[in-house]
């Protein structure tokens, strides 16, 4: 950490919204950190121009262009990738390798946008990209998501579709841990918010998305005060305990701004 401020890598793919609540949890110093990069995958992601209105360096690696001509050797242990990754269940071996070469090429760049800048964590803020272990292994246990359901439920792109459409009384949200599945890493910690009879899926998102904008700052400052403890199971998953004086208070009225 830089002067006890958490340096911050963020990815995002879209608007950024959770990127524009982190950063100005950090400049209204309610967060002791610092945004130090951020880097998409889409080179039309209005979060690159939050990011350049703050002077914060920006990097772009364009996932839909592919990542050219593949490197003979590789920059990575092939089979041990595909050992340690759980994405792709169901794909045939020759395109499950073609996959896994092409996303953990693609993640040398960004591996390589952002070690100069010395991040201590790696914040996806709306990356609609999976990650293999290429990337995971180089930031181990300091990648961290946010995910529009209640996990282990709805995991994927649609949790906000997938809560409303099932026809959950309550939907939710959680920042978890990165692992190499799809959102199966350790949950650091949710909020809930109800879904009322007559709600339209835009209003269950509105809600959802208020407390997202609470919780990834609040997450990221606990982590950062050295509130965000991993402890080892009897099962082997490890468990996240958070340790922060306010953290009930913070969840109850973060659950009551939610009620309308």
């Amino acid at each position: 950490m830089e002067h006890g401020r958490l340096k911050i890598a963020v990815l995002v793919s879209g608007s950024g919204s959770n990127l524009q609540a982190i950063l100005d949890a950090a400049e209204g110093r309610e967060l002791p950190a610092r945004v130090v990069v951020v880097a998409s995958d889409n080179p039309a992601a209005y979060g690159l121009v939050r990011a350049k209105e703050r002077a914060i360096p920006t990097y772009v690696v364009d996932y839909s262009k592919g990542p050219g001509e593949e490197p003979d050797p590789l920059p990575f242990d092939l089979e041990a990738l595909l050992k340690e990754q759980r994405l792709f269940s169901g794909l045939a071996q020759g395109e499950l390798q073609r996959r896994i070469i092409r996303l953990a090429l693609l993640e040398e760049e960004l591996l390589k946008s952002l070690e100069p800048h010395g991040p201590d964590i790696v914040v996806l803020a709306g990356f609609m990209r999976l990650l293999t272990p290429h990337f995971l292994n180089a930031y181990p246990m300091r990648v961290i998501n946010i995910h529009p359901a209640l996990l282990p439920s709805f995991p994927g792109t649609d949790g906000y579709g997938d809560t409303f459409r099932y026809g959950c009384s309550f939907g939710g949200i959680t920042v978890h841990f990165v692992d190499p599945g799809e959102d199966t890493g350790p949950i650091i910690a949710q909020l809930t918010y109800p879904i009322y009879p007559d709600d339209t899926l835009e209003q269950v998102k509105g809600r959802g998305l208020g407390l997202e904008h609470k919780l990834f700052p609040a997450v990221l400052r606990w982590y950062a005060q050295g509130h965000v403890k991993i402890e080892e199971t009897a099962r082997g998953r490890p468990r996240v305990k958070i340790t922060a004086p306010d953290y009930s208070d913070f969840v109850r009225s973060a659950v009551v701004s939610s009620l309308r």
